[in-house]
């Protein structure tokens, strides 16, 4: 009961802050007159809304991201992982997983860094480098990929990613009076630093929902039968 009411204090407060924190004057105007390209340097708009105007949205959605992936590793604990052994995987899996791995990685990597230049991001990119993941589990023995798996130690560094993020929002309330805002050097548009804080946010992006999908991918070989 004790920690039911402390966690209601909590909630209560923290929803507090996010309503002495409103804009009220944007919100008062609804014709946001924003030029992107001085602003905030990204050649994709969408980018610059996701990673700038909006990104109190980007952050919770990276939240409720990270508690499933905690709640999945979590309540997988109390199923006994199946030890059977896998097929034999074919000999067009064998060629073809190898060469998609390196192809995945250097797309993923490269949708990243320029996700706020081309369409791309964070997201996608999470997306892409979990499917090179997934592409080399469909060849690995089990034991091996359990042993790469604990000791890339992926399921604990992602949990990190939103309290960087939080350090990022604290930062700019700090020096520059608002939470999440862009506050890194915006260069010249075009260049891969020119949207100031994106390489680094679609970094921290791509990084936890590779090592979401990858959390996933290693409980459902690992309980494989169960669900």
């Amino acid at each position: 009961m004790k920690r039911f009411i402390i966690s209601l204090i909590l909630l209560f407060m923290f929803f507090f802050l996010l309503y002495i924190e409103t804009p009220y004057n944007i919100l008062k105007n609804p014709n946001y007159n924003i030029n992107v390209l001085n602003e905030n340097g990204s050649l994709n708009i969408v980018s610059a809304i996701v990673l700038d105007y909006r990104f109190y949205d980007t952050f919770f959605e990276i939240l409720v991201f990270t508690i499933t992936i905690i709640g999945i590793s979590y309540f997988m604990k109390f199923f006994k992982p199946n030890k059977s052994e896998f097929s034999k995987p074919s000999v067009v899996l064998k060629v073809f997983s190898p060469v998609m791995f390196p192809i995945t990685l250097l797309l993923g990597i490269y949708n990243t860094l320029t996700g706020h230049l081309y369409p791309g991001g964070g997201f996608n990119s999470g997306i892409i480098l979990g499917t090179g993941v997934l592409s080399l589990a469909l060849i690995k023995k089990y034991e091996d990929i359990e042993e790469i798996f604990e000791k890339s130690r992926i399921e604990e560094i992602k949990v990190l990613i939103p309290l960087f993020i939080i350090v990022y929002a604290i930062i700019g309330k700090l020096f520059f009076g608002e939470y999440f805002i862009n506050f890194f050097p915006k260069f010249q548009p075009g260049s891969i630093f020119s949207g100031g804080s994106a390489v680094m946010l679609n970094s921290f992006i791509a990084f936890e929902v590779f090592g979401g999908s990858w959390t996933i991918l290693y409980q459902f070989i690992k309980h494989r039968g169960l669900l």
